[in-house]
């Protein structure tokens, strides 16, 4: 909070620039900025967005819901800046958990050669100071930013560049070294930053708002790229967060006077798909010691936080570093270990040319868990996982598996921790599932569908979510008098071919059902499928259309991308006389032909 006021109050975001990573620490500054009086419809359908966005506000100058961006896309403003020669100030602010994202350094090292003017706060709440070392920090960093020092500093450095040649290397490099030894010693962190070029000021209390102004103040016109390194304390004036900094964050509703979690309504007996994948892996890595869990940054989100004090060694937390958690997968691989890499599906997107060149080429068996695939809800377009099953897919070497409930996970699970021909993907969604018998997992096998229902005028092709979805489709159906057959394709790569031909070659209709964009994806594997086979059979594809869906419910939005039962059913029921009518004419023209 004292970061967005001692900002707002020393630069003009109507004019100058700021660019805040992910968007979770910005909600102090959407308040700020004119958005205080609906800020209770936060993450709800056509509300406040949770994360930046460009066409929410003028202020939001660059939209974000991903880690590690806020420098690179800061980077790129102060670029654009200079080309047009414009003076406005540029501003980056990034938390200490997205600085341990490569992109953020790979915009440290372009910078420090550019030497273009911007300021990165960097927000650490991730460590503590010692008191003694943090007041002489205090005092170094003052010092440090003054107007006398930063005269001084430069009056130097051009005296040493008017001594004479033979002797200004030596004084130039002996000066630099007195500097960075007294930085070095007072402010350990301020080498790393130097090092790539950038004027270090730090630390400096993120809470203490006379400091902030005063040193923002400072540096503010100061040329090069600038760094202020603020500690801050999660949670901070509010003390069950300061407590338990680790509970209150990305919190649902609670009592700020008790600080106690609203309960949701109980959906009866049912267990969360991110649980029932911890629990399986818990019993998988206790049956096999190969088994390792590697993740981004999603110990908690991913279910698998539990696992850790048991097997410190084998569930491993590599940052917010998705390509680094998938090419180290692919070295675990190679030394005869079982490596999971828990992420969720929207992140997995940054890894893709690490899953193709790390992974798939070499076909080494790493098992990718994909979480919150399909809508997600108030998080919005930036972090639904509707894209996996097409950039998955189009990958050689890939299996992907897309199980209906929890029973099925524990089941594709089993198969993923024995199979060692190639990376194999499942994807699952956000949400509970029903309670588990776990004696009861289906044995999966691989490549096979899963006949539910048996009919002869529509087929209805589903995977995962969308599974419930047709056999509520396939009631309206049969009230209407059509014959409708249920399929779980279980296997979106490889595809069930047989029992595609079989269904293909015999209904009026074929209907393939997924929450995965439309383009490319398992209705698209279908279709091939059928062209390649010579089936010729009216089809329907149900999928997200080609646009991004809004923040909302998942019910909402599934109501937008027109994945409803009811939807799905109309359009279907449309069809279907026209389709009846044009099979019927093609056997009148071949009787004819035969006549």
């Amino acid at each position: 909070v004292e970061i967005t006021v001692a900002l707002l109050k020393n630069f003009d975001f109507s004019s100058d620039r700021i660019v805040w990573d992910v968007g979770h620490q910005a909600y102090p500054y959407k308040i700020l900025t004119d958005r205080n009086e609906n800020f209770d419809s936060l993450g709800k359908s056509g509300g406040i967005k949770k994360f930046l966005s460009r066409d929410e506000s003028s202020y939001d100058h660059f939209g974000a819901g991903h880690a590690s961006t806020s420098i690179s896309a800061a980077l790129g403003m102060a670029i654009g800046r200079d080309l047009q020669q414009k003076k406005h100030r540029v501003i980056a602010v990034i938390g200490d958990g997205a600085m341990t994202g490569g992109l953020a350094f790979e915009a440290l090292n372009h910078n420090g050669s550019l030497d273009k003017n911007m300021l990165v706060i960097y927000n650490d709440n991730g460590i503590s100071i010692d008191p003694n070392v943090g007041a002489i920090s205090k005092l170094l960093t003052r010092f440090a930013s003054s107007r006398f020092y930063n005269s001084f500093r430069e009056e130097t450095l051009e005296f040493a560049d008017k001594a004479p040649f033979s002797e200004r290397l030596g004084l130039k490099a002996t000066l630099q070294k007195l500097h960075d030894s007294a930085k070095s010693f007072f402010s350990p962190p301020s080498m790393l930053f130097e090092q790539l070029g950038w004027r270090y000021f730090g630390t400096v209390d993120g809470h203490n708002l006379p400091d902030l102004l005063d040193l923002i103040d400072h540096v503010k016109d100061l040329d090069g790229p600038i760094v202020i390194h603020a500690i801050t304390q999660k949670g901070k004036g509010y003390a069950f967060a300061e407590e338990d900094s680790y509970k209150y964050h990305g919190v649902t509703p609670f009592e700020p006077v008790d600080g106690k979690f609203i309960k949701k309504k109980s959906t009866g007996n049912t267990i969360s798909f991110s649980q029932v994948f911890g629990d399986k892996l818990g019993e998988l890595m206790e049956r096999d010691e190969k088994v390792v869990v590697l993740t981004a940054a999603m110990l908690s989100g991913t279910g698998i936080v539990k696992l850790q004090p048991k097997y410190p060694d084998r569930v491993l937390d590599v940052g917010i570093a998705e390509g680094h958690a998938v090419t180290c997968s692919a070295g675990l691989a190679t030394t005869g270990n079982k490596p999971f890499v828990a992420i969720y599906s929207t992140f997995l997107q940054r890894a893709l040319d690490h899953i193709i060149h790390d992974v798939a080429i070499q076909k080494l068996p790493v098992r990718f868990m994909l979480d919150r695939a399909g809508f997600v809800g108030a998080d919005g377009p930036t972090h639904h996982g509707l894209y996996d099953l097409t950039y998955l897919r189009m990958i050689p070497n890939m299996t992907i598996m897309v199980p209906r409930n929890g029973a099925e996970l524990r089941g594709m699970m089993e198969l993923a921790c024995n199979y060692e021909n190639g990376p194999l993907a499942i994807r699952y969604p956000r949400g509970n599932t029903a309670e588990l018998d776990e004696n009861k997992s289906p044995q999966i096998e691989f490549g096979k569908a899963h006949i539910l229902r048996k009919g002869q005028d529509v087929a209805l092709f589903a995977v995962g979510s969308m599974v419930d979805t047709a056999e509520d489709v396939a009631d309206v159906l049969e009230a209407k008098g059509f014959s409708t057959a249920v399929i779980n394709a279980r296997f979106v790569k490889p595809l069930d071919e047989k029992v595609i031909v079989r269904f293909g070659g015999k209904v009026k209709m074929l209907v393939s059902l997924e929450e995965n964009t439309i383009h490319g994806g398992f209705g698209s594997g279908v279709l091939e499928t059928l062209s390649e086979k010579g089936i010729c059979v009216p089809t329907l594809q149900i999928g997200v259309p080609d646009r991004f869906i809004a923040q909302g419910s998942p019910e909402e939005q599934r109501q937008a991308a027109e994945l409803s039962p009811e939807q799905i059913s109309t359009r279907i029921l449309e069809r279907l006389p026209v389709t009846e009518q044009k099979i019927n004419k093609k056997r009148t023209d071949l009787q004819k032909v035969s006549a």
